[in-house]
């Protein structure tokens, strides 16, 4: 490719894509809906404005795929073919197209698509023996020029953009540290200034990050018209919220776990239509995708109007294989489909062998979420997914345990306490303390980490939570809160669950990230170990 069309490749991939995502939508909605013939001519603009871009940039297979797709459009517009006659082969071609896209930007060279020209020029001769030649394009009209309102922006220049903001924002708490000992007015004045050049800048870095779930959400309505036709049922998808934002790490990250969910949902949750008719059931399955926001957190679930879990049956196959007991209650059971428990009796392309889950749950964990699991016999099954709307940059607390400080994530902060030493029930590895009438067992932080217990006559209390789980953290001293850019763990305290990250705070001092899911669970299942 010469060099001066070159420099347009990456715009030239973002835009076409683009235009093969809105095929794909036009066309499925033509599918549920044949009458409406303005999806017909959605695709064909799309396709026409690709050709044209396709030839621009010299990729001949491309431009022969696309102008062999606008005949059989063009057919089917004048109603001269079903659309049953050819709507497998135009799918085809829009997969052809999105997998030549992905080609060229791994820097290979287009896909062949002389098989798929050919399947399309079949479908055209035999419908009608003439073939049209040298079709004339409209004359291009003179536009009047517009101001540019907007540009795309390559992921790395974001990335490294929220690195610079992360490295201003240490040096600002370096540059708050000095100004509190040096206490000279000009420099608090000049520091506090700098301070709110940086939150903005901040701010207006991470909102250029922010990207709608639904990029995520729309791709979903192809993949799982595919799969209901291969399975033979009947499945509706309804999306709801795909305009909520979150980061683009948060979206790259929760993209696969959804694909696991609706594969479970239509390979294990839905029944055939045949089997839904028996049970009084409209024989087209629904599937929801819901996304909404909470605090600092986004919402999704996964919904399906199925046969719900099979609860003893998941039992029998998770006792068997040594995940549960013979005594687990039904949640046990249940969140044991995350462990690895399957109740699949043979593997296809789409089952797997009761691994999928439990990659969910650990893409999930890793970043800092939680997903959870409803089910009722008979009506379906939902799955929740909670997740931070960003991976970077959090508010958190810090508190001191002896020597050493740590930080907790406000957003998992319900309130703080002091509490009176005679106010603190129990023995000292199950303690607990009443607020509002209400029990909240204590985990002291010192002795978690190897350190002798403080006794302190009033003892200071971090109130965190995570779902329905409320759990107490006894520190030392309550700090100061700060936002700080989370830095991922070395190997060595990776491996330790109690931590979540790491922070660098303005004196240069590593600080460690409470993992406040672990955190609790680790106390749950003490709890529980001394109950048996």
């Amino acid at each position: 490719m010469p060099e001066d069309i070159n420099k347009y490749k990456d715009s030239y991939l973002s835009e076409a894509r683009q235009h093969v995502e809105a095929m794909n939508s036009a066309l499925l909605r033509l599918e549920k809906s044949p009458s409406r013939r303005n999806f017909v001519t959605d695709i064909f603009r799309a396709a026409h404005t690709l050709k044209s871009m396709a030839s621009t940039m010299n990729y001949a297979q491309t431009a022969k795929l696309v102008h062999a797709m606008e005949n059989v459009l063009e057919m089917l517009k004048n109603r001269k073919m079903r659309l049953g006659d050819c709507i497998d082969t135009l799918f085809a071609s829009f997969d052809t197209l999105a997998q030549t896209l992905k080609s060229l930007k791994e820097g290979k060279e287009e896909i062949d698509t002389t098989k798929l020209v050919e399947s399309l020029g079949k479908l055209t001769t035999t419908k009608t023996r003439q073939i049209s030649e040298g079709r004339q394009e409209a004359p291009f009209a003179q536009a009047p020029v517009e101001k540019i309102e907007s540009i795309e922006v390559r992921v790395e220049r974001l990335d490294l953009l929220m690195n610079l903001v992360e490295e201003l924002l240490i040096n600002q708490m370096r540059l708050d540290r000095i100004k509190e000992e040096a206490r000279n007015p000009e420099l608090s004045a000049a520091v506090d200034s700098l301070g709110r050049l940086v939150s903005e800048i901040q701010y207006n870095v991470m909102q250029s990050r922010l990207v709608p779930i639904g990029f995520v959400f729309n791709r979903f309505p192809r993949m799982l018209r595919d799969l209901a036709k291969q399975q033979k049922k009947e499945v509706n998808l309804q999306i709801e919220g795909g305009d909520i934002e979150l980061d683009r790490s948060v979206v790259d990250e929760i993209g696969e776990s959804l694909v696991h969910l609706i594969r479970n949902a239509v390979d294990h949750g839905i029944e055939s239509p045949q089997e839904r008719q028996k049970a009084g059931k409209n024989p087209a399955a629904t599937i929801k995708l819901n996304a909404t926001q909470t605090k600092s957190f986004a919402l999704i679930r996964v919904s399906d109007d199925g046969a719900g879990l099979d609860v003893e049956d998941i039992r029998n196959t998770a006792v068997k294989q040594g995940i549960i007991s013979a005594r687990a209650t039904k949640e046990e059971v249940i969140n044991s489909i995350f462990s690895g428990a399957s109740t699949t009796k043979q593997v296809t392309a789409v089952s797997g062998r009761g691994l999928g889950l439990n990659i969910v749950k650990n893409r999930i964990e890793s970043i800092g979420g939680e997903i959870r699991v409803e089910s009722e016999p008979k009506k379906g099954t939902t799955f929740s997914i909670e997740i931070p709307l960003t991976l970077a940059i959090i508010k958190s607390l810090f508190v001191r345990v002896r020597s050493k400080t740590y930080a907790i994530p406000l957003v998992n902060i319900e309130r703080l306490v002091m509490v009176e030493r005679g106010n603190i029930k129990g023995m000292l590895n199950n303690e607990a303390i009443v607020l509002n009438e209400e029990d909240i067992l204590i985990t002291r932080l010192d002795v978690l980490f190897g350190e002798p217990p403080q006794n302190l006559q009033k003892q200071p209390v971090v109130i965190v939570w995570k779902g329905a789980e409320k759990l107490g953290l006894a520190v030392d001293a309550l700090m100061t809160t700060q936002e700080i850019v989370i830095k991922p763990l070395n190997k060595f305290v990776r491996e330790n669950r109690y931590f979540s990250g790491s922070t660098i705070i303005g004196s240069g001092e590593v600080v460690l990230i409470l993992d406040v899911a672990n955190l609790i669970l680790s106390k749950r299942n003490s709890m529980q170990a001394v109950a048996k």
